[in-house]
């Protein structure tokens, strides 16, 4: 099966017993009823109806199924859809949201029919949705700002061993994790000091510091000038 030529979309249940194996192609698992625990070298999922995973080629998995279960899975050949075309070379994983419940179910239906030129433009479409595809740990980093953001955490919401996680990040973002958050905090710093009318107390606060001085210290050895000269630069009036 490792020389997949055509798309496969079908049911298949799983043992108790883990099977570890990897294959040349990718594939999609989308699970109908129980659970599956997975694991890669990077990381350990329970995988639950309410989510599908990704593997991508050449990922060394193991898995299995305790108790009564069935699973959607999609296997895609290289040719198909390549890898290299998006950044997902770690796998995802993602909640089924309403793209992916209208997704899974078309992909029900095709294990039945199983129209290969149907199942081509399902993949395609799947893959356009994967190039854009925002990671979760990245998406909370986004909405937490004002939060400590530790690389265990991080790498708990993707299910990833903290070791591993670091690099993985700079894989999706050409960045570290603290060099991504110290970056993303800096550009909200300058847009609410140029944008809001708010103390810089408030700014500093909404960004995680703990203290105004902190944050004096950390803007001006980021931007060569304080906070305070910085939005007087853009309003001198602006309250501070």
């Amino acid at each position: 099966m490792n020389s997949l030529q055509e798309i496969i979309c079908e049911k298949r249940t799983y043992t108790r017993l883990y099977s570890s194996h990897k294959h040349a192609y990718s594939q999609f698992l989308f699970p109908l009823e129980g659970n599956i625990d997975l694991e890669t070298e990077e990381r350990q999922v329970k995988l639950k109806p309410d989510h599908f995973l990704y593997i991508p080629p050449e990922c060394e998995h193991r898995f299995r199924s305790i108790g009564r279960n069935e699973c959607l899975v999609l296997d895609v050949p290289l040719h198909a859809m390549k890898i290299e075309e998006y950044h997902a070379a770690a796998g995802v994983e993602a909640a089924i949201d309403p793209f992916w419940s209208s997704i899974r179910h078309l992909l029900i239906e095709e294990a039945n029919t199983r129209s290969a030129h149907t199942l081509h433009l399902l993949v395609q479409y799947i893959k356009e949705k994967l190039q854009t595809h925002t990671h979760a740990s990245i998406a909370y980093i986004h909405s937490h700002l004002s939060e400590p953001l530790t690389i265990q955490k991080l790498a708990k919401i993707e299910h990833y061993h903290p070791a591993y996680y670091s690099s993985w990040f700079k894989k999706q973002t050409g960045k570290s994790p603290q060099a991504y958050i110290a970056d993303l905090r800096l550009e909200e710093a300058k847009r609410m000091l140029i944008e809001k009318n708010e103390t810089l107390t408030v700014v500093s606060q909404s960004l995680g510091f703990q203290n105004l001085s902190s944050f004096t210290r950390w803007f001006a050895k980021s931007t060569g000038v304080s906070p305070r000269i910085y939005r007087n630069t853009f309003h001198s009036d602006k309250k501070i």
